[in-house]
């Protein structure tokens, strides 16, 4: 038998191993990027520095004995520890889920004290920076209930918050917005259930199969500064447009498809408009295009991730033509990821050029 059909035999067996699959969704079948020590058990958000290195949150929920860290990985695919994360004085832990480099030069950080304290204790934390290295940390906003993705665009920042725990409607979440004038000028602690000005959209989750009442996940701009969100129980993704003073113009539901169950973390390509979305529940990728339909990159059976395939994934990053993606190995009820194991990985998918 010659190469050719070798390699094609090789890739029909590949594909007879995962439910669902054929041989052209074969193309994007992910690979594996980094398998992560234990003191490094949890990846999550990812952002891009000034020098084009990747910084990854790793707030190693799976195995709390190690500390919440940032990792650097170079463009070479090495990494090291690059900040350790302050903890909160009355947890005693850190929780860094979504980060991104603000216009100063420094990383900004959502804090998730949640899974320790559910009264008010997550925080956005700014981690300074100076020639690439970070130096230190301040508290520029405090009072959220979870604290999960971050986006700047221009000079404001927002921040989802995933749970508000109302008494009267506990399906309800939503996102905050900061200028950075005002976090230079001292911290923020917002006002509880939901009445801070800084709040500019809110979410009602609807009833789903998990009995999930997660609401704001994940944040993605597009290149017209139009922002989306994701919603983690149900899956819905809106879409927040703003006025020419920047002001919320409308909040609306954007995409709701039953593909799409579980809206984790999300991160949008500015040349094409179109959204990644990683799908917790369901091990998979979804892209949604700018005209609201949405197609499925990747989607894989439970898996350990040791050999790359998606295991629970909640953040996807753009890297060139690389879509990096975290997997967050938890014990979620209702998905197709069976509880954590001794796999602690990134995954990769080689986009179309």
């Amino acid at each position: 038998m010659n190469t050719r059909k070798t390699q094609w035999l090789s890739l029909a067996l590949m594909c007879v191993a995962l439910p669902g699959c054929s041989l052209a969704a074969q193309k994007h079948r992910p690979k594996l990027f980094l398998s992560l020590p234990q003191y490094l058990n949890l990846p999550d958000g990812m952002a891009r520095d000034p020098q084009g290195n990747t910084i990854l949150a790793c707030p190693n929920y799976n195995d709390q004995r190690y500390p919440a860290v940032l990792v650097k990985i170079l463009p070479d695919n090495s990494y090291s520890i690059w900040f350790t994360m302050p903890i909160h004085p009355d947890t005693n832990r850190s929780g860094p889920m979504g980060i991104e480099f603000g216009p100063d030069g420094n990383l900004y950080v959502a804090d998730l004290q949640y899974f320790w304290d559910k009264e008010y204790k997550s925080r956005l934390i700014r981690v300074n920076v100076k020639d690439g290295k970070a130096i230190d940390a301040d508290v520029v906003v405090d009072g959220f209930k979870l604290a999960n993705a971050v986006r700047w665009h221009g000079n404001t920042v927002c921040v989802s918050d995933t749970f508000f725990d109302l008494p009267d409607k506990p399906n309800q979440s939503g996102i905050y917005r900061f200028t950075l004038d005002e976090l230079n000028k001292g911290k923020i602690t917002l006002k509880p259930n939901a009445t801070d000005p800084h709040l500019i959209a809110q979410f009602t989750t609807v009833p789903n199969e998990r009995k999930d009442n997660a609401g704001a996940d994940g944040l993605a701009f597009d290149s017209k500064g139009n922002l989306f969100c994701s919603l983690f129980g149900d899956g819905a993704v809106y879409k927040i447009t703003f006025d020419k003073d920047g002001k919320v113009a409308s909040n609306k539901l954007f995409l709701r498809d039953k593909r799409l169950p579980c809206g984790d973390g999300m991160c949008c390509d500015p040349k094409t408009d179109k959204i990644y979305v990683a799908d917790s529940q369901n091990n998979a990728i979804h892209i949604i295009h700018p005209d609201g339909t949405l197609t499925t990159l990747w989607e894989n059976e439970d898996s350990d991730g040791a050999n790359g395939l998606l295991d629970q994934p909640c953040e996807p990053f753009l890297r060139g033509n690389e879509l990096l993606i975290s997997n967050f190995d938890g014990d979620f009820p209702g998905i197709k990821n069976k509880g954590s194991d001794k796999h602690h990985t990134l995954s990769v998918i080689k986009l179309d050029d």
